[in-house]
């Protein structure tokens, strides 16, 4: 499966940084020159190909989408 420079970087983040389980303001603060909505557009795209999958929870007083890494990303 092909992914773009920007998803491979981001997955590798969710993997390496996170132990492939976090949300999307928790990953933005691992890169740089991204905004919020570019990472979460960049984490549902990854979804969409099924390498991660999507969970709400909660994150200080509000629920926010986790992302996960599927086993088959690894």
């Amino acid at each position: 499966m092909k992914l773009t420079e920007k998803q491979a970087s981001i997955l590798n983040i969710l993997k390496e940084e996170f132990k492939g389980s976090a949300f999307a303001e928790d990953v933005l603060t691992k890169t740089e020159g991204l905004t919020i909505q570019s990472v979460r557009a960049t984490l549902s795209s990854l979804a969409t190909k099924e390498l991660v999958s999507k969970s709400k929870e909660a994150y200080g007083d509000k629920m926010l989408t986790k992302y996960t890494v599927i086993a088959k990303a690894e």
